[in-house]
């Protein structure tokens, strides 16, 4: 798998298979059974999974050869909730970028410490970096310096974009976050990263929150950003989207 898409979840793409099949397929020489056999487990997984079946997905995470049936073979440990001292490895050691990051995932919903998950915003790959935000955040393990770091620091768009999501959900000094995000509106080169500080500002909902959209978000080059500021507005003002009034190119008011 290659791109953006290579770290999509498997679920809802997996093949109908019992666990019993899916789990001989895992010893196939041939990659692509093995990949269709963990992309089953990973259908059947989160209702909880075998002990011999465990067993076959931690040694398919540990030594397979190919990335893609390690990273559905992680996929599958953590919907089952188990195996966390081998997702542990592939997330800490796995040399592919798609395997550490679906690791990642797995380790959180397998109840793994959120101090190995922080270590992960270190790690080289802006996907890995993404998930461990992601895990930290939904399980408490975040707070606003660290939201503030990693939107004004990180390099990768989708870190950044999620660091402006989850700062307006958790601000507890609100007059800094919304400089913060203020800043980021008006600034930052991702139009996702943008949106997201927008959204956040409108979540937030302080004077200076809304002069922040109003003036940066409804004038962004960006439409997406736009027409997310002009939703951010009418949700900070407590009015109907179409109530928010917008100028065109030429001056005229539109809505």
């Amino acid at each position: 798998m290659t791109g953006e898409t290579a770290n999509m979840s498997a679920t809802g793409r997996t093949p109908a298979q019992s666990e019993s099949a899916c789990r001989d397929e895992l010893a196939a020489e041939d990659a692509r059974r093995r990949r269709e056999a963990a992309l089953g487990l990973v259908g059947v997984a989160e209702g909880g999974l075998a002990a011999e079946t465990v067993e076959v997905l931690q040694d398919r995470l540990r030594t397979d050869p190919d990335a893609d049936v390690r990273q559905f073979a992680a996929e599958a440990l953590g919907l089952a909730g188990t195996g966390v001292d081998v997702v542990q490895r592939a997330m800490d050691a796995d040399e592919d970028p798609w395997v550490r990051a679906e690791a990642v995932v797995a380790y959180s919903r397998a109840g793994g410490h959120p101090n190995a998950l922080r270590v992960l915003l270190d790690d080289e790959s802006g996907w890995v970096r993404r998930n461990a935000l992601i895990a930290l955040a939904k399980t408490g393990n975040t707070d606003q310096a660290l939201l503030a770091d990693r939107l004004k620091n990180d390099p990768h768009r989708a870190v950044r974009e999620y660091a402006a999501d989850y700062l307006g959900e958790q601000a507890t000094d609100q007059e800094s976050a919304v400089e913060l995000l203020a800043a980021i509106l008006a600034r930052d080169p991702s139009a996702f990263v943008r949106a997201k500080a927008a959204q956040s500002l409108g979540d937030l909902g302080t004077e200076r929150a809304i002069e922040a959209i109003e003036v940066q978000g409804l004038n962004d080059r960006s439409d997406d950003v736009q027409r997310t500021a002009k939703r951010a507005l009418a949700h900070a003002r407590g009015v109907a989207v179409d109530a928010i009034q917008t100028e065109d190119a030429g001056g005229r008011c539109s809505r």
